[in-house]
């Protein structure tokens, strides 16, 4: 995947709407989609407006960590924390804030735009950082083509 290409999903992953019970589905949908296809266990947290409205380790999952690093990595810049890491790897942007403990260059982190503004972020941890991303994107999308966010 491009730099260009995650930006583009940043776009078309965004919404008009998107609440509390929303971010619930959301989970729920990561959730399953993590038992369906016998993926290894992840943790999960999803944030809106600043508060954690859904957070799960699933089994053998303890500490939040690296939720908390891809979370600060999502809110510092605006971007999903892999369009970082492909940035960093491509011009070396980021240098400094691989030294940064509070941060993470990697993939697993993505905003949560409403209405162009960024109002949260979906975080995904326990995979390689790339199937993190990728986890997140095919949520999303389920959750739009359900059709209850728009």
């Amino acid at each position: 995947m491009t730099k260009e290409e995650v930006l583009q999903l940043e776009k078309e992953l965004s919404f008009q709407e998107f609440n509390n019970h929303d971010a619930y589905q959301l989970g729920q949908i990561i959730v399953d989609h993590i038992e369906k296809n016998h993926l290894k266990n992840v943790r999960i947290r999803i944030v809106l407006d600043k508060d954690i409205i859904f957070q799960y380790l699933m089994d053998g999952k303890k500490g939040v960590i690296w939720l908390d690093r891809k979370q600060k990595t999502v809110e510092k810049y605006g971007h999903s924390s892999y369009y970082i890491y492909l940035e960093n790897e491509e011009n070396k942007t980021y240098q400094e804030d691989e030294k940064d403990e509070s941060l993470v260059i990697c993939g697993g982190g993505f905003p949560l735009i409403i209405h162009d503004e960024l109002r949260g972020s979906i975080l995904v941890s326990g995979l390689v950082h790339d199937e993190d991303h990728q986890v997140i994107v095919d949520c999303l999308r389920k959750l739009k083509d359900e059709g209850t966010c728009k």
